[in-house]
C-alpha cells in the first residue's frame, strides 16, 4: 500500500509529464556532415543581381546528383528552391555524399554565411547534413 507522503510524490511528479517537450515520432536526427563554399558559384546564376538578392542565410538549397557529369561522375549540383544552379559540392570533399545521396538517405543543405565583398568562389557557405 501506498502512503500518503509517496502519494504526493507521485502525484507531483505527474503534473510535470504533460510539461515535458514531447519529440514527434517523424522527425529525425540531424547529422552535420561538412560546412563549405559552394564550387564553382561564379560560373552559375548565384552571380546574378536577382539570384543574389534572394539567398538568405538559412535558406534551404536543393541538392541535385549529376552521376553523368563528364567532369566529375561524383557530382553534386547546389539549387535554390526556385531551382537556380548556384554551383557544386567541392570535387575534393563530394565522394561520401555522393554515396549517402545514391543510397537515398535524406540529405540537405543549407545557407550558414553570404558575404557579398568575399571573392565569387567565397560568397556563400553552406552546411550540408542528413537525417536520420
Amino acid at each position: 500500500m501506498i502512503g500518503r507522503r509517496d502519494f504526493f510524490k507521485v502525484l507531483g511528479l505527474a503534473a510535470l509529464i504533460p510539461a515535458a517537450p514531447l519529440k514527434p515520432a517523424s522527425a529525425g536526427r540531424r547529422i552535420d556532415l561538412l560546412e563549405v563554399h559552394i564550387a564553382g558559384f561564379q560560373y552559375h546564376e548565384g552571380m546574378s543581381a536577382g539570384v543574389f538578392s534572394m539567398l538568405k542565410r538559412g535558406g534551404e538549397l536543393c541538392l541535385r546528383r549529376e552521376p553523368d557529369n563528364p567532369y566529375d561522375p561524383f557530382a553534386i549540383a547546389m539549387e535554390t528552391q526556385a531551382g537556380n544552379k548556384l554551383g557544386y559540392l567541392p570535387r575534393r570533399i563530394n565522394g561520401i555524399p555522393a554515396a549517402i545521396l545514391d543510397q537515398g538517405v535524406t540529405t540537405r543543405a543549407e545557407i550558414v554565411g553570404i558575404d557579398a565583398l568575399a571573392p565569387p568562389w567565397e560568397r556563400v557557405l553552406v552546411r550540408v547534413w542528413q537525417e536520420v
